[in-house]
């Protein structure tokens, strides 16, 4: 058992990996915090003090959670990587990406895609032991309001409460959906690993866009209304909007949300979503069940 600190752990997939942690009986904590688990408040723009944390908690392992998609957020992360490479006691560092760790070229299409690459370029110089998780995109996000999770709303090409959809290309690409509390028990396996790899996958279920569709149609019992985003269209920055994603709008701009899901939309057609089953983290642990999307969807909407 290592000392793991979560950065952004009260929030998102970081609550999930607190959550998972607190119920794996191989971990302990003596915290009398709401939480489960000690709240430790630090400076992410001091290394010294970030180091010196590190060093009084004796951390073995960092897992950083922290919204990259949010301008200036980076920051914060490279000087939490800086204070790891550091600290004599931490020795390992899980990079925040939680959808895919896709090609550079890839990366620096999103709006704030050069923080993500900043950081897989600044963990290269450290003698850490780095990954990132690859999940495809969360399953939850389509059972959302009626499914138990930590993580905001988003809407992706299926939008379940409207039935709407706007598939980017062919519809014909596999994609990974995952769900955030099946992404955090692989989080806490991987800890008593004795090797990472830089690509750490985890499948909960992979299918294409068309396939999808037909399910959520089957919970809803209702045909949806579905459109389809040229590869043209999403190189533009463009998409069909749906109605879900217009509550996005008041803290995001429509300019910059509709950039970063034509982005996203764009990666399916060139099938970065689609991860190598043989390679999976669930090969290593089958014992770990994982949430499928017809279980999901009806689940959540199967009545409504």
């Amino acid at each position: 058992m290592v000392n793991v600190a979560i950065a952004g752990g009260t929030g998102g997939v970081g609550r999930a990996i607190v959550d998972a942690i607190k119920d794996d009986p191989r971990h302990t904590s003596t915290s009398s915090e709401d939480l489960g688990l000690p709240i430790i408040e630090v400076d992410y723009e001091s290394v010294d003090s970030l180091t010196e944390i590190l060093e009084k908690h004796n951390v073995n392992t960092v897992i950083s959670t922290l919204a990259l998609h949010i301008h200036g957020v980076g920051e914060a992360q490279l000087n939490l990587i800086r204070a790891a490479e550091k600290s004599s006691a931490t020795k390992r560092f899980v990079a925040s990406s939680w959808a895919v760790r896709a090609a550079e070229h890839y990366v620096n299409m999103l709006p704030h895609g050069y923080q993500h690459v900043a950081a897989y370029a600044e963990l290269e110089k450290t003698n850490l032991e780095w990954t990132a998780f690859n999940i495809g995109w969360f399953l939850e996000y389509f059972g959302m309001p009626h499914v138990k999770t930590h993580i905001q709303q988003t809407t992706f090409v299926v939008d379940m409460a409207n039935k709407t959809a706007s598939i980017p290309g062919t519809g014909k690409q596999l994609m990974t959906f995952t769900y955030s509390l099946d992404v955090a028990k692989f989080v806490v396996a991987a800890l008593d690993l004795p090797k990472w790899d830089r690509d750490t996958i985890v499948i909960g279920d992979k299918m294409t866009w068309e396939d999808f569709v037909k399910l959520a149609e089957e919970a809803r019992g209702e045909k949806f209304t579905v459109t389809y985003d040229s590869v043209e269209k999403l190189q533009n920055g463009e998409i069909t909007e749906l109605p879900g994603q217009v509550a996005a709008y008041s803290y995001f701009p429509k300019e910059w949300v509709q950039k970063l899901f034509s982005v996203f939309g764009y990666w399916v057609t060139e099938g970065v979503f689609d991860f190598p089953d043989e390679k999976a983290l669930n090969k290593k642990f089958p014992d770990i069940k994982v949430t499928s999307v017809k279980d999901m969807l009806n689940q959540s909407w199967k009545g409504k």
